[in-house]
């Protein structure tokens, strides 16, 4: 079971990893060349990135818990 669980566990924090190295990399390349620029636009854009992160660990929460979404609704219109 421990062995099974390191397979899955394992491949989905280095991808958590990596793509937070790679926001953190967004981030600073927008912090070097926009910021200086606009303010407005670089919270915005900053903002963005920082929710695909978080919408990343969102999913996986959700994936890991099992979390199934039903949607369902009348023939009505």
């Amino acid at each position: 079971m421990a062995i099974a669980a390191a397979t899955v566990i394992v491949p989905l924090s280095i991808l958590f990893f990596i793509s937070g190295l790679f926001v953190n990399l967004i981030q600073a390349v927008c912090f070097v060349l926009i910021r200086p620029l606009s303010k407005k636009t670089y919270r915005k854009i900053n903002r963005i990135v920082a929710e695909l992160l978080w919408l990343q660990l969102v999913w996986l929460v959700d994936w890991w818990a099992g979390v199934k979404v039903l949607i369902s609704s009348s023939g009505v219109v």
